[in-house]
């Protein structure tokens, strides 16, 4: 179970990566925002492709300003609300649409042996629309890293979908309601035990640490809620060994090699305390 955390998915990618090297089966992975496209990618089974693409990743290969909010910073007073409230969205979604198009083949997806389960929300109905390999798409995929405000909604199917992770963050309970029979269930939190926030000096650092604080605790509810529901399944929250001291949106290489290669050491650490593959 894959939570996302934009930049911070590249260590839920290195323990994916660890576990499969090691021969653990996976039968099924699901996710929401960030984690939504490692799932994807991880049923597409290049594993060598999906390193690649978190290694290389650069801001601008996520995300770009529209440029009607660069330049809604030039105007005075309530024009400039008025320009960005019209804009839909601060961030253009054309960059993100491109890396997913080109990072997931949905003919090896659907053609997977990995059941893949992806979670967006839909705005309208106010409740989680659900994704699988024979349903995914590349809008849908958009649709679940729509968060709002940064993203525009996505119209999929007539409905307007965003961020699954309004509604199912690490989406556990969807994934052991639609795969019964299930033994051991990860969780992925690219959180550390006990890792603080930062005290937020501008309205984007009071917003992210408002995000992530959300973020934590409803992974926590719902691991546990699913402990209580399901207490015939080895259900197991899986943490950074140490804070990876990157935010959702700083893409930047080198970080984003290092919270890659932390995964991968926690991951092979994760299948010791199992006692082997």
């Amino acid at each position: 179970m894959l939570s996302g955390g934009g930049a911070k998915g590249a260590y839920e990618a290195g323990v994916a990566m660890a576990l499969l090297a090691e021969g653990v089966p996976i039968r099924l992975v699901a996710g929401s925002s960030a984690g939504a496209l490692n799932a994807a990618m991880i049923a597409d089974g290049r594993l060598d492709h999906l390193e690649r693409m978190w290694r290389g990743l650069t801001r601008e290969q996520v995300y770009t300003l529209r440029p009607s909010v660069f330049f809604a910073g030039l105007l005075p007073g309530w024009l400039t609300l008025l320009a960005l409230d019209g804009a839909g969205s601060l961030l253009d979604p054309a960059p993100l649409r491109e890396l997913i198009a080109g990072g997931v083949d949905l003919a090896r997806v659907r053609a997977s042996p990995v059941r893949v389960l992806v979670v967006t929300t839909d705005l309208e109905r106010r409740e989680r629309r659900l994704f699988d390999n024979a349903t995914l798409t590349v809008e849908a995929l958009m649709a679940a890293s729509a968060v709002p405000g940064a993203f525009p909604p996505v119209e999929v199917d007539g409905r307007l979908l965003v961020d699954g992770g309004l509604i199912g963050r690490a989406p556990l309970l969807e994934a052991l309601e639609a795969e019964p029979g299930v033994s051991r269930a990860l969780v992925v939190m690219s959180y550390a035990p006990g890792e603080g926030g930062t005290r937020p000096t501008t309205m984007r650092r009071a917003l992210e640490e408002a995000f992530e604080t959300s973020m934590i605790h409803q992974i926590r509810r719902d691991t546990e809620l699913a402990r209580f529901k399901h207490p015939g399944v080895a259900i197991e929250l899986l943490m950074p060994s140490a804070p990876l001291l990157l935010r959702p949106l700083d893409f930047d290489p080198a970080a984003l090699a290092r919270a890659l290669e932390q995964g991968r050491a926690d991951g092979r650490a994760c299948i010791r305390r199992w006692g082997g593959p």
